[in-house]
């Protein structure tokens, strides 16, 4: 029998929660394969888009506490968001209603379900209406809407995450991107002096909340010890431009750049400006960030940097 059950533990963020876990003996993970660093005897093989396979590990394990942060991000296509956001959290919440216990889900949201929000709506609260414009953010949104129509005993905790940086973030994501390109070998002339790098980059100039992913773990965790059922968004704050992280990546690289805008690298469309109303964290859950954004990128880049120098 597990305390917690977690689901994608092996994810971007999903990596950063069992750091925060990995000393309690309760905690059960889920998945395709095992997290690295995840002790065997503590992990499930299952498959979330085989509602019986789900149904065997949730009655096997009977759970407390689920944590369901597994899911697709871009650039997957749209039936695979679709298949692995919408149905793996249905089959979830299937097998979690069969055991006909009590139990807290804290399901991991994103900001990308809320769609475009007027700047007079920012700092965007749990009460906006979502209006989400492209297939990811329908993806979670509908996913979000099933977990929180879900009856009791199921304790359905929605945290609305807004844009997770830090270590670790993938190169599907713009400064994860930028990063790995920064950290490639550098290319000398004949005279052996080093060349400009040209960096192909999307917009620059849209703005995101930008929170630690460490700082999202943690207050996953809180959630699911304190939470109380329904809404509640993590981030900031506050928002940067796009542009800001990518100068701070080219500073710590000391690189020279020359940055050319692609417009075939813009992203899906959404919002010009986009910053979390987390009031209700702060003052329900006692949480805040506490990475300035400045050190979330450093720290992505060391992560970067000094993994790409330990490849032979």
């Amino acid at each position: 029998m597990a305390g917690w059950l977690i689901t994608g533990g092996g994810g971007f963020l999903g990596r950063h929660v069992l750091d925060q876990v990995r000393s309690r003996d309760d905690v059960i993970v889920i998945g395709r394969r095992v997290p690295p660093g995840w002790p065997v005897d503590r992990f499930l093989k299952v498959d979330l888009g085989d509602p019986d396979i789900v149904r065997e590990a949730v009655q096997n394990t009977r759970p407390q506490v689920a944590l369901h942060l597994a899911g697709r991000t871009p650039p997957a296509l749209p039936d695979e968001l679709y298949r692995a956001n919408v149905l793996g959290t249905l089959h979830l919440l299937d097998a979690l209603r069969s055991l006909r216990s009590t139990i807290r889900l804290v399901l991991a949201g994103s900001a990308a379900e809320l769609g475009p929000v007027d700047d007079s709506d920012l700092p965007v609260s749990e009460t906006y209406v979502p209006k989400p414009v492209n297939a990811y953010g329908l993806s979670k949104h509908l996913a979000s809407v099933a977990a929180l129509a879900t009856d009791l005993p199921i304790e359905v905790v929605l945290a609305r995450v807004f844009n997770p940086i830090g270590p670790g973030l993938p190169d599907s994501q713009a400064f994860g991107r930028f990063a790995v390109e920064l950290s490639k070998p550098r290319t000398l002339n004949r005279s052996e002096k080093q060349l400009p790098l040209t960096l192909r980059v999307g917009d620059l100039e849209v703005k995101r909340d930008f929170v630690d992913v460490r700082d999202v773990a943690k207050a996953l965790i809180m959630l699911a010890e304190q939470g109380s059922p329904g809404i509640y968004h993590v981030g900031t704050g506050r928002s940067h431009f796009v542009r800001e992280g990518l100068d701070l990546l080219i500073h710590d690289s000391r690189r020279q750049v020359h940055v050319e805008i692609d417009p075939r690298l813009y992203g899906l469309p959404g919002p010009r400006d986009s910053r979390a109303d987390i009031t209700r964290i702060q003052s329900e859950i006692g949480w805040s960030p506490s990475f300035e954004f400045e050190q979330s990128i450093t720290d992505l880049w060391n992560e970067v940097s000094l993994r790409d120098l330990s490849i032979p």
